[in-house]
């Protein structure tokens, strides 16, 4: 049965998605980490496919977003300090090869 789910992409509240995507891209903007792009959204809609999939349901609906946007941000706040972390390691690295001279 579940390999016959195809959940369309109707139904669900377009402007959360938009609305996500503009806060997605102010917040790293602000905090300098890497850029978001509109991969990031289409990966999030992807994730909310599977996760009504999961729910064998017929249309992705607005939890299925919830639920994908959950993820995708928390995956995302993770890279955006993985990010920060490797760009202060080189800053120091470099602060600490001019002391040395």
């Amino acid at each position: 049965m579940r390999a016959h789910v195809r959940p369309r992409l109707q139904g669900f509240d377009r402007n959360k998605v938009s609305s996500l995507y503009v806060a997605m891209r102010r917040e790293s903007a602000q905090s300098g980490g890497m850029h978001i792009v509109v991969r990031h959204i289409e990966s999030i809609m992807r994730m909310a496919e599977a996760h009504a999939k999961m729910h064998l349901r017929e249309y992705v609906r607005d939890n299925d977003v919830d639920a994908a946007d959950e993820v995708g941000t928390r995956d995302t706040l993770v890279l955006q300090c993985q990010h920060g972390r490797e760009r202060n390691k080189a800053a120091d690295s470099g602060a600490a090869a001019e002391g040395a001279v």
